[in-house]
């Protein structure tokens, strides 16, 4: 077993304590409101499923947990306010957008923070790093993450040709998420990215406007882009990560036994998600292959080069002591473990 599950697995175990030394627990009857912008079956479907089975299980159907999901109650940033103002009291999206009410969680979209899935599982099951993560997310954004999803690495898809090279890329219109770090890493790739609405993009790719977006191959099964998308090169310059939100001010209100139950179902439900991932990323990728489109690896020597580029841009972001210190704190992480 991997290091980073033998992790995982004492935080599940510690969370699925009995909050009162075994004593049946009688919980208050109530609603939790939980949403996201993503379809069912995405792996925020998975977290909620997850969730929503534990809670209402051991809560005996005291607490009933509501989902609205495929974006039923607004995009992901609009999910953020809706926490802050109790409207929803759980909801789960991408770090990147995140990062506008919590500068701080742009230490998970810094390019090549991690090089590979062990690095993220072993930052991201590190209690200290986590702690202090969702103290300045709280201090930020009133919401509090109580988990961390991740899934695939954000690669590039085209309809022109293979990129095995920083040259191959020069000239291609790329649409890269509108957030600026994700834009200033192709910039230091040498183009002019094309910030974009998701909403646009499909229909984007269809007319020619753009020539290829960046995403896991989970979404390019979600979206079908094999029809619109020839090929598509793997590269490791970010991983998914996406946040697992309550409200905090609904969090701090509720009795110290619904809270622990909150908190179980909610790490549960990341290890859910972290055990499902890579497999759901292979079906895809393979789903990918089969629907036509030519797949590239980028030589580790020749994205060594890519590293460096877009490393280069952390000093216009890590411009906080705060944020200094939790990417110190990450790659403290990353350098202390086992080398293979």
């Amino acid at each position: 077993m991997k290091n980073w599950s033998l992790i995982a697995v004492a935080l599940v175990a510690g969370a699925m304590l009995a909050p009162s030394d075994g004593v049946a627990q009688t919980y208050k009857k109530q609603t939790i409101m939980a949403a996201s912008a993503n379809a069912p079956n995405s792996n925020h479907g998975t977290v909620f499923n997850e969730f929503k089975r534990i809670v209402e299980e051991e809560s005996k159907g005291a607490i009933t947990v509501k989902v609205f999901l495929g974006g039923t109650m607004g995009d992901e940033v609009a999910n953020v306010k809706q926490l802050r103002n109790e409207e929803l009291h759980i909801a789960s999206l991408f770090t990147g957008n995140l990062t506008p009410s919590a500068p701080i969680a742009n230490v998970l979209c810094l390019p090549y923070l991690f090089t590979n899935m062990d690095q993220a599982h072993a930052v991201l099951s590190d209690e200290g790093f986590r702690k202090t993560l969702a103290d300045h997310v709280v201090k930020e954004s009133g919401t509090r993450p109580l988990g961390w999803m991740i899934g695939g690495w954000r690669s590039i898809t085209n309809s022109k040709k293979p990129i095995k090279t920083l040259e191959d890329l020069q000239g291609l219109k790329i649409r890269v998420s509108p957030t600026a770090m994700q834009l200033a890493a192709f910039r230091a790739f040498g183009i002019e990215p094309h910030p974009m609405a998701w909403s646009e993009v499909l229909n984007a790719l269809q007319q020619g406007v753009i020539d290829g977006q960046e995403n896991m191959y989970l979404t390019n099964e979600e979206q079908k882009f094999w029809e619109v998308q020839k090929y598509m090169t793997e590269i490791h310059y970010m991983l998914w990560t996406g946040a697992i939100l309550v409200s905090d001010s609904w969090y701090k209100k509720l009795d110290p036994d619904t809270r622990a139950l909150v908190e179980k179902a909610a790490l549960a439900a990341q290890m859910r998600e972290w055990s499902s991932a890579e497999q759901v990323e292979a079906n895809a990728k393979k789903l990918t292959i089969e629907n036509g489109m030519e797949v590239t690896i980028i030589d580790p020597q020749e994205e060594e080069r890519w590293k460096e580029k877009a490393r280069g841009i952390w000093k216009d972001f890590v411009t906080t002591p705060e944020l200094k210190a939790l990417s110190d704190q990450a790659l403290a992480i990353i350098a202390a473990m086992p080398k293979k």
